[in-house]
């Protein structure tokens, strides 16, 4: 890119709208095709203000997490360039062609073989550094590279406990959703199996992980997709990426029931159904009986997905699926509560979708 070597040359376009970081397109002016993107990680959240801080040391964290992914799973990620610690800038590949997934199926636009291609890339990466794969002192490394960092810590906040804290000052909803929070404040099961979700994301050292998997963090292009904003890559359980996808298809799924498009809420059916097809399909890395540790898998993958989709509507970072619409997130906050609650006694997707959709 040697037309950043003259400032003159270069257009700086500000992007995305993330919670963390600041993110900007720097164009050639005089080749509209030459461009990269630059991520800045500033020392607070941004979506809540100066007054949450936090470590810029996330843009490490990220830039060896890309790395990680591409070797495991090539071309799962943007190429990146190079890492400047004094300014705390990522420099990485744009992909100026690819959308942003969550977008995308709001619009009702997604393909099966993009979904197929996100599971099998976060299954891939799982597999490659699995404590099942890895010698004793490779997952060490791995260990002492991706442990827990401040934004560990702010998943262990965000998703598992402020959300299921009556009156937290970050928790916000709209009226109708509020006048349902008690199939949540009220219920002493979901409160305990919250509780035990954030035991298990905390301390089962199982592989590494997205740590953030949404459908905004992945950009897709037809059948293609790349994953994107890693910062939150740690080692932990798999399921919590798989369990954080699966609520995201469910929380589509709703929007689309709430706006009569029943035959796109039907595919996020099956986009959950080769979700979980396709990662066994990959994922060859396990301890134990292979029938027991998926059954362990998908009861995880339900208590995660609950707990995703609780935080979506009752936490701080709601979705833009369901924003402004107060219908589908009751709906919505409903199958959370079933899945957090049945958790233990899902053990297949099929039981899955079956409970998180209210089918017969």
């Amino acid at each position: 890119m040697l037309f950043v070597r003259d400032p003159d040359n270069v257009e700086i376009v500000a992007v995305g709208d993330g919670n963390l970081n600041d993110v900007a397109r720097l164009r050639d002016k005089q080749n509209s095709s030459s461009s990269l993107i630059v991520k800045y990680a500033p020392p607070f959240i941004k979506c809540l203000g100066p007054e949450y801080p936090l470590t810029v040391e996330r843009g490490s964290v990220e830039y060896q997490a890309l790395v990680k992914f591409n070797t495991a799973s090539p071309g799962c990620c943007p190429k990146t360039y190079f890492y400047d610690t004094d300014s705390r800038i990522i420099c990485m590949e744009d992909l100026r062609s690819y959308k942003d997934l969550r977008r995308e199926m709001i619009q009702g636009v997604c393909s099966h073989e993009a979904v197929r291609c996100i599971a099998r890339h976060i299954a891939i990466v799982h597999r490659e550094n699995h404590v099942a794969k890895l010698s004793t002192a490779d997952m060490d490394a791995l260990l002492k590279q991706f442990g827990y960092t401040d934004l560990v810590q702010l998943t262990e906040q965000y998703v598992f406990t402020k959300p299921f804290t009556k009156d937290d000052p970050t928790n916000h909803s709209c009226e109708e959703v509020s006048a349902q929070v008690n199939l949540v404040y009220d219920n002493p099961q979901i409160l305990a199996n919250a509780e035990k979700m954030k035991k298990i994301f905390l301390e089962k050292k199982e592989c590494l992980i997205h740590g953030d998997l949404h459908t905004g963090s992945i950009m897709v292009l037809n059948d293609s997709a790349k994953l994107m904003d890693i910062e939150f890559a740690f080692v932990g359980p798999g399921a919590f990426d798989v369990g954080c996808l699966i609520a995201n298809y469910i929380m589509s799924y709703y929007q689309h029931m709430s706006e009569g498009n029943r035959k796109f809420a039907y595919l996020t059916i099956d986009f959950c159904k080769i979700t979980g097809t396709t990662y066994f399909e990959n994922m060859t890395s396990y301890t134990g009986d292979m029938a027991e540790y998926i059954k362990t898998f998908m009861s995880e993958v339900a208590g995660f997905a609950g707990c995703e989709i609780i935080r979506r509507i009752l936490g701080a970072a709601h979705v833009e699926d369901l924003e402004g619409r107060p219908l589908a997130a009751v709906d919505a906050l409903g199958a959370g509560v079933r899945l957090l609650t049945a958790q233990d006694r899902i053990d297949t997707m099929d039981k899955l979708m079956v409970i998180a959709h209210m089918l017969t």
